[in-house]
């Protein structure tokens, strides 16, 4: 089969593979589509990931199951299915020795190629671990439905009578925005670096959309809260701008939750430096960035690892799409074919013309 074989930054290798086989306890997926994560992926486009090298990325994929396992009972050849993240388990652990898979202490990371290959294998599918997704909408769109899940659980954190900041309005940040409104969030203010992203962030039903550079985000904040602060900030924009922009815009004991920062901030770096990701992921000014604060008078949390169950997410994402307020035809802004991966990498790297780049197989 052909794979888009991860090498390091800038180094991705179109490569025959062997075609992967289900095991006793898995599958093996026709991977139709699968999108560039603007985290994961791009990190790895600037910093080596090294469980990663020598295999094929992607974990934003949709696809349907051509081969099973001998003792897999609750999935069938033809189901279009999902499984985040693709790994396999130790067989070790007391989760695995009870075969609850899914909750592998020491889960082998990068042991499995991902979505940019024709084929992916799930070593375990269960109802716990596997969504099964509907024909009613096209792979493109089911593509979608891990960047939309991670939205879901982001969106959760707030609740019915908070002020809400989301800063950042790509997929996720878009997908942040969707789901508050569905929610039922009174006001929702959103701040993006682009034209483009402005756009789809007020499609999305933004109360109010910022310029990320241009408008005074904490000022709009705290007019529009009479002095008091956003009680929820979510923060989806990579640059150290924008947690300096979370941090002055949430009120006290209010809350940050951040979508990225499981990687390190890096601060530093001279003003001419060019910026990474095309919008800055470096500071850029003096050497300690100009804030000053009590970390007692804010709850700052990752939300990675905090979400909950994954697979009744999926479904709401799935019930978003068919109500067409995200859809694939809206906000995927780039299609590549696998020969040319690397050029989906490069073009995602782009934030301000692009919301979500996908390749299609």
């Amino acid at each position: 089969m052909k794979s888009a074989i991860y090498y390091g930054p800038g180094d991705i290798r179109i490569e025959e593979r062997p075609k992967p086989k289900p095991g006793v306890d898995g599958v093996v997926v026709k991977v139709k589509v699968c999108g560039v994560c603007g985290f994961v992926d791009l990190d790895a486009w600037e910093r080596p990931d090294t469980m990663s090298i020598g295999k094929a990325r992607g974990h934003e994929w949709s696809g349907e199951i051509v081969e099973v396992g001998s003792k897999v009972t609750d999935f069938a050849v033809g189901d279009r299915v999902y499984m985040e993240p693709v790994f396999k388990p130790c067989y070790r652990c007391e989760a695995c020795l009870q075969k609850d898979y899914w909750r592998c202490s020491n889960p082998m990371q990068g042991a499995v190629d991902g979505g940019f290959a024709e084929y992916t294998w799930l070593p375990f599918v269960t109802k716990g671990s596997v969504a099964k997704l509907p024909k009613t909408l096209g792979f493109r769109d089911l593509a979608l439905v891990e960047p939309l899940g991670l939205a879901v659980g982001i969106a959760k954190k707030a609740k019915a009578g908070d002020v809400v900041v989301v800063l950042g309005q790509h997929l996720v940040g878009l997908g942040v925005t969707a789901f508050l409104k569905k929610m039922g969030i009174a006001k929702v203010i959103t701040s993006a670096i682009s034209k483009k992203h402005l756009k789809a962030s007020k499609e999305v039903g933004a109360d109010i959309a910022l310029d990320a550079v241009n408008d005074d985000v904490v000022k709009t904040v705290m007019q529009e809260t009479a002095g008091r602060g956003a009680d929820v900030v979510m923060l989806t924009d990579p640059r150290p701008a924008a947690l300096l922009q979370a941090i002055g815009a949430v009120r006290r004991t209010g809350a940050v939750w951040l979508t990225h920062y499981g990687f390190p901030i890096r601060l530093g770096g001279s003003p001419g430096a060019a910026p990474r990701y095309s919008i800055g992921l470096d500071w850029h000014g003096p050497v300690e960035p100009p804030v000053s604060f009590d970390p007692g008078l804010l709850y700052m949390r990752s939300a990675w690892g905090t979400l909950g169950e994954r697979i009744p997410r999926f479904q709401e994402v799935v019930e978003l799409m068919e109500s067409g307020v995200i859809t694939a035809e809206k906000y995927v802004t780039h299609i590549f074919p696998l020969e040319k991966t690397r050029e989906a990498f490069d073009k995602a790297m782009d934030f301000h013309e692009t919301i979500e780049v996908q390749v299609e197989l």
